[in-house]
């Protein structure tokens, strides 16, 4: 008896119904008849009767259940305590920005997880600002962030740098443009990536300084979605240069448009110096 087959028995017995339940579990009905078999085989009680309408639980069906969630229950409770434990034993985490695992190469450091036990593997990407916070509150050893802040408590290595573009459909007015200047997008619908980017507020700043406020028709969680809105023409999208140029989609560089820079950052008096520095050389090569 496993936690499998106890799950495979409370869903039957929840759904009444053995198709549906083993839709849900992902099995086959066959397959879920012989699990509910077995467990009656090992109770020594039959815990259904087969009906027209469908499983009914008997009286030895109704306990087996009641207990069953019991112990469920407590062993989830258990699974979750070890894993918690586990990931506290794993000092040494790494924080993202957003959009920053799509502009380094995921394979470095998913093997340098597996090669260092004592890094926490997690791949969530937050608010920029979060990871600076966590970094220099010592909540993760390494972040991966986009630019850079004054902090005499923290160190950046600068990892990559990446072009800020302008992405546009074939037919709009830029098309045959190499160049533009970021005043050209004045009357333009903007698609950008939403607040959690620091693109999104630095694209904002930068037009105020040139006097209008931008029409911003989209905010996007990642540039995969600007790519499908400049397609479908429904505005033209300022973006970190991840995609290549099609015969639909081409980037534009905007003149004198800052570059989307990756840092690695850590505290200054990090113990986990030896881990960063060799992450940092992966990194760069």
């Amino acid at each position: 008896m496993n936690t499998r087959n106890l799950k495979c028995f409370q869903t039957v017995y929840e759904e009444k119904n053995l198709q549906t339940a083993a839709s849900k579990m992902f099995l086959s009905p066959q397959g879920l008849s012989k699990i509910i078999k077995s467990l009656e085989d090992e109770c020594g009680a039959p815990l259904f009767v087969r009906t027209k309408e469908g499983f009914v639980p008997t009286e030895c069906g109704k306990v087996f259940y009641e207990k069953s969630k019991i112990v469920t229950k407590d062993l989830n409770e258990m699974f979750s305590s070890i894993k918690a434990i586990n990931e506290q034993e794993k000092r040494f985490k790494i924080g993202f920005a957003s959009g920053t695992i799509r502009a380094i190469d995921v394979a470095v450091i998913r093997n340098y997880m597996a090669e260092n036990p004592e890094i926490n593997a997690s791949w969530h990407e937050q608010e920029n600002e979060n990871v600076f916070k966590q970094v220099e509150n010592n909540e993760i050893g390494f972040g991966l962030v986009v630019g850079k802040i004054e902090d005499a408590k923290l160190k950046f290595v600068k990892l990559k740098s990446i072009d800020v573009v302008l992405y546009v459909y074939k037919g709009h007015r830029f098309w045959s443009e190499s160049e533009v200047e970021l005043s050209d997008i004045k009357n333009e619908s903007l698609i950008l990536m939403n607040k959690a980017h620091r693109i999104y507020s630095d694209v904002i700043n930068a037009c105020l300084m040139n006097g209008f406020n931008p029409e911003i028709v989209a905010k996007v969680a990642e540039g995969q979605s600007i790519y499908q809105l400049v397609k479908n023409k429904i505005g033209i999208g300022v973006s970190p240069k991840f995609f290549p140029d099609t015969d639909n989609i081409k980037a534009v560089r905007i003149k004198d448009a800052y570059t989307w820079d990756i840092y690695g950052i850590y505290r200054a008096d990090t113990p986990d110096f030896d881990l960063i520095e060799r992450l940092i050389k992966k990194l760069k090569a």
